[in-house]
């Protein structure tokens, strides 16, 4: 059944986005908004629809072990070459949300350097994360650096292309990076927030305690990729997703959930 479930050796839960009603509910946190809106100066924000992490407890089953890993949720040569955000206001204008893989992909367009938007992800820990448990770990700063970086790295460019969104970075490609990449320990219900451009990922359990976390990402409702059309597509697609959970909107969802849902205006 785990092998069924998810990406099993990055942790991932589910193949494509999760649409639980625990899950769904998690996603109206108020303290979570209230961060967002701090970071990104506005209050008027959606929240996406993705998937738990789980790292099993391997200190006695070895082979349980989740891969370490660094990565990058956007391609960042891409990021740093395209002149304007025509690419992402194309791409995500003409979504409809009738395939799963969607409320993925749009997480991992943040538009190119030029223009500049501040795109933030998160993950909430459900469960003390500890040094040895594994999990979210980060590079500090890389986001100051990252078009630096890009260009410093033009066989990586030529490995990866400019069109995937979902790059690993294996210890071999760039030990620097794992060499200063620092792991954050964090209690249950405590939330991690990070620039998107900083390259990050999960660091292998070695303990008998599980780590689950559910990541979060909310971005201003206000973007001209954000079109009606996208946007009333995305709300008949979480209509339905709700409905098939016996969620009911208007009696489940909190007034700042249907508002992050895109429910309400």
């Amino acid at each position: 059944l785990w092998y069924r479930t998810g990406i099993t050796n990055e942790g991932i839960i589910g193949h494509a986005s999760l649409w639980t009603r625990q899950i769904l509910l998690n996603r109206q946190s108020a303290a979570l908004h209230a961060a967002y809106a701090a970071i990104l100066g506005t209050e008027d924000l959606l929240v996406n629809h993705d998937r738990y992490g789980m790292f099993r407890p391997t200190r006695d089953y070895p082979q349980c072990s989740t891969r370490t890993n660094l990565h990058l949720d956007m391609n960042p040569w891409a990021y740093i070459e395209d002149q304007d955000n025509s690419y992402q206001i194309r791409f995500l204008g003409k979504m409809r949300y009738r395939n799963d893989d969607c409320w993925i992909e749009e997480n991992n367009e943040p538009g190119c350097a030029k223009i500049g938007e501040l795109h933030v992800q998160g993950l909430v820990n459900l469960a003390d994360n500890l040094e040895e448990d594994g999990g979210f770990w980060l590079v500090p700063g890389f986001h100051r650096y990252m078009a630096q970086w890009a260009q410093e790295h033009p066989s990586l460019r030529k490995k990866f292309g400019r069109n995937s969104r979902f790059l690993v970075f294996d210890k071999d490609y760039v030990p620097d990076m794992y060499a200063v990449a620092c792991h954050v320990s964090t209690r249950a219900g405590s939330a991690i927030l990070w620039d998107q451009r900083t390259m990050h990922g999960s660091r292998a359990n070695d303990s008998r305690r599980p780590r689950l976390a559910q990541f979060f990402k909310m971005f201003p409702r206000q973007n001209p990729s954000m079109t009606p059309e996208r946007a009333e597509y995305r709300r008949e697609g979480i209509l339905s997703k709700l409905k098939k959970v016996n969620l009911d909107p208007r009696t489940d969802l909190t007034p700042l959930g249907r508002k992050l849902f895109g429910l309400d205006d």
